[in-house]
């Protein structure tokens, strides 16, 4: 695939590696760069050529690769290009393959669900000029080697049946393990632990450099300290006197009124306006020949005595019994 750039200038290296920054690789000694050309603004026209021409192979409706997909995700995109002579000396590229990790769940032979983040095949192309000439393979090795992976570690997104004839060819993997996804892994999968890209890989994926670095240990997942026990506080009393408390219930059952508990000698309530008086005991009831008797011995009230005196009905014998009566009787009524 040619562009109307120079791409051995652009990409000095046969395999070239980009990541979401896609800034071109490092210049050679001695090598110029031409005035006023936007060197990534010309790789981003190579990624997004490439993503069409994949999809178009592949029969997809949109490509699933593009700068714009590039450099929102942290993916890595390794570029194959034509070394050989031609006509026009601005050379070509053979194909492209695209490997990010991604957090999966996986089902393993026991049909176990396992959340795991592999390293995963996103989209492989070769132009279909130059396939089965082991440009492919080429660079399905050298990522390999950079990516420091194994086969059967890999999860492929949507293979194709080229793709799976390529690995079942080149690295025996044709043994499937049924998913419930559009990932397809191999047998073997589970055997190791997967781990996330080295920080050193990182650092060095925008350079384009071949060298590749000593496989570090698999970092291990740290656990969050556990809280030392303390000891056990025996059952204060204090915490017994706060249980005997009763708690006030909630609004609003807390306005109902409270019966308070009648005091021993109730204060005597005033008879002013506005309250009423207060009512004494009930007498205890008093038999009728004992009422009329209290009544013969009481002695008539002043205003009674006015009007007997004054009566001129009334009888001197009466008035003279009347008055006779001691004084120790009157005082008693």
């Amino acid at each position: 695939m040619e562009f109307p750039f120079d791409v051995d200038v652009l990409l000095p290296e046969r395999i070239t590696v980009l990541d979401q920054h896609l800034r071109p690789p490092a210049r050679r000694p001695g090598t110029t760069t031409p005035a006023r050309v936007d060197l990534q603004q010309q790789i981003m026209t190579i990624v997004d050529e490439l993503g069409k021409a994949s999809a178009k192979a592949q029969h997809l409706p949109a490509p699933i690769t593009s700068a714009s997909r590039m450099q929102s995700n942290r993916h890595v995109m390794y570029v194959l290009k034509d070394t050989s002579a031609r006509p026009a000396g601005k050379g070509a590229i053979i194909g492209f393959l695209k490997v990010g990790y991604k957090k999966l769940f996986v089902l393993d032979d026991r049909e176990a669900h396992n959340e795991v983040e592999p390293l995963c095949i996103l989209d492989f192309y070769i132009h279909e000029s130059l396939q089965r000439h082991g440009h492919g393979q080429e660079l399905f090795q050298y990522m390999l080697q950079k990516e420091r992976v194994e086969p059967h570690q890999l999860a492929i997104d949507r293979p194709s049946q080229k793709l799976l004839k390529f690995l079942n060819k080149h690295y025996n993997l044709e043994t499937t393990v049924p998913q419930v996804n559009n990932f397809v892994i191999f047998e073997g999968f589970f055997a190791h632990q997967h781990r996330p890209p080295a920080p050193s890989l990182r650092a060095t994926r925008h350079t384009g450099a071949a060298v590749i670095d000593p496989a570090p240990s698999a970092p291990v997942r740290k656990l969050p300290p556990k809280r030392a026990e303390g000891d056990i506080k025996p059952y204060s009393s204090s915490d017994r006197e706060f249980l005997k408390v009763a708690m006030e219930p909630p609004w609003p059952l807390n306005r109902a009124p409270r019966r308070a508990t009648p005091p021993v000698h109730p204060p005597p309530r005033s008879s002013s306006l506005g309250n009423s008086p207060e009512r004494g005991p009930l007498r205890p009831f008093v038999p009728e020949q004992e009422l009329l008797r209290s009544l013969r011995l009481c002695p008539p009230h002043s205003t009674a005595r006015l009007l007997l005196s004054t009566d001129p009905g009334g009888s001197p014998t009466q008035r003279r019994r009347t008055s006779s009566l001691p004084r120790s009787d009157e005082s008693r009524c």
